[in-house]
């Protein structure tokens, strides 16, 4: 009994300590996007956002609420190897939001000029926040053996990331210095072409 109790305590920690590290990276983006927009940059499909935010949201409290539940406990090397995947995926997040600086933003806002970043991991694809985000939304649940939640929010966004990469990438390839860039690297995956 006692091990099921700190598995609990250090599986609600995890997600504790994520969803604060979310909020902050809210608080940085909006911080961005406020100074882009005064600065005359052009927001591209605002609905994404506002779709892709409460399923980012959701993931935490569902994580926790079928991790007790539905008393999920992952084998002990399945937790730790979700946990490094967790963690390896907010170090890439972190490399393009800093390769990004004030250019991160989670709404898809596109300054003017148009500045493009190809250094850190935008030397080998164009969007490796994304790539992040699906790890983390279905990592952090599976540390805690949440698969329900894992499979709904790596399904939902995916079907997001899709519409958010299709509008984002018509706004960006439509300008010459984004396709002169970017147009020959593959979206998610390093190596070769498109």
């Amino acid at each position: 009994m006692r091990d099921l109790e700190v598995s609990f305590i250090v599986y609600v920690a995890l997600v504790a300590v994520a969803a604060l590290a979310a909020i902050l990276e809210r608080l940085l983006a909006l911080r961005h996007e406020t100074r882009l927009k005064e600065a005359g940059a052009e927001e591209v499909a605002p609905w994404v956002y506002l779709v892709m935010a409460p399923v980012y949201t959701l993931v935490f409290p569902a994580a926790i609420a079928e991790h007790v539940l539905l008393h999920r406990r992952p084998p002990l090397p399945f937790a730790a190897a979700m946990v490094v995947l967790f963690v390896a995926a907010k170090g890439l997040k972190l490399w393009a939001i800093r390769s990004l600086g004030d250019l991160w933003t989670m709404r898809v806002v596109l300054s003017h000029p148009l500045r493009v970043v190809t250094g850190g991991p935008y030397r080998h694809v164009r969007h490796p926040n994304y790539v992040a985000v699906l790890f983390e939304v279905t990592t952090l649940p599976l540390a805690g053996g949440a698969w329900i939640t894992a499979a709904a929010a790596g399904a939902a966004f995916l079907a997001l990331l899709r519409a958010r990469v299709r509008t984002e990438e018509r706004a960006l390839l439509a300008r010459p210095e984004y396709a002169a860039a970017m147009g020959d690297r593959r979206r998610f995956v390093p190596g070769g072409r498109r």
